[in-house]
């Protein structure tokens, strides 16, 4: 009996010293890993910053991979409306009034009643007090009311002899706001509509003075070269606001 508990504890004692190693062992791998999980747990917060980084700059490519293909439509848009402009100019084309503010939507006539009233601009029904009322806004530097004014009053009296003026005014209007592409589609508008008018080179001048306000120079040279040409002895002041500005763009 003796004999048989020596040799259980000596079994024993075998077995522990033979997991020994390997229980230390596992411990050990145990440690490595608490360790290695410590680690990826102090190093997340930058990992997903840097996640964060890369989804914004993602974001921020896709959106600028939009505006240079609107950027990209716009500039394809804006060459055809010049070579329309250029082609008007040269009675290349029996077209209206290039538009150069681009294509616009059919014309709603409550929305229209809407814009004016919000403009608070009101016509008298008697065309020559209704150009006189436009043109006070345009004495008082109220270039938003002038503007309406002009537009309302050429809407409601197309045929009056006062149209043309009301036209020219409008264009000045346009420029004198810096609505340069308006100004362009309204002179280009009287231009055609009134091409023996006695303000035919000035209204050139101004044209001209829109194109390059709008950095489309070579148009704006073109413009000024006509005027030199189809008006050789208009007013000295329109000539010679036409060669300094012909220098200003160097024109050749």
């Amino acid at each position: 009996m003796r004999n048989l508990n020596r040799f259980v504890i000596s079994l024993g004692a075998a077995t522990l010293i033979a997991t020994a190693p390997a229980f230390a062992g596992t411990k050990e791998r145990i440690e490595a890993l608490e360790a290695s999980v410590a680690q990826l747990q102090a190093s997340s917060p930058a990992a997903l910053d840097a996640n964060a980084k890369i989804d914004r700059l993602e974001g921020e490519v896709r959106a600028l991979t939009g505006r240079v293909e609107q950027l990209t439509h716009e500039l394809e848009q804006a060459r055809a409306q010049l070579n329309s402009v250029s082609a008007a100019l040269a009675g290349e084309t029996d077209a209206g009034p290039v538009n150069l503010a681009g294509p616009a939507g059919v014309s709603d006539p409550i929305a229209n009643q809407i814009a004016k009233a919000d403009s608070g601009v009101t016509l008298p029904l008697d065309p020559d007090a209704a150009y006189a009322y436009a043109s006070d806004f345009l004495v008082t530097s109220d270039y938003a009311r002038a503007e309406s004014a002009f537009s309302l009053f050429l809407e409601t009296f197309p045929g009056h002899p006062r149209a043309a003026d009301a036209r020219f005014r409008l264009g000045e209007v346009q420029l004198a706001a810096s609505k340069n592409t308006e100004a362009a589609d309204t002179f280009i508008a009287f231009i055609r509509a009134y091409p023996n008018s006695a303000r035919g080179a000035e209204a050139y001048l101004k044209l001209g003075t829109a194109f390059s306000r709008l950095n489309q120079s070579s148009e704006a040279c073109k413009v000024f070269k006509t005027l030199k040409s189809k008006y050789p002895t208009a007013a000295p002041a329109v000539l010679q606001r036409t060669d300094v500005e012909m220098a200003r763009i160097n024109c050749k």
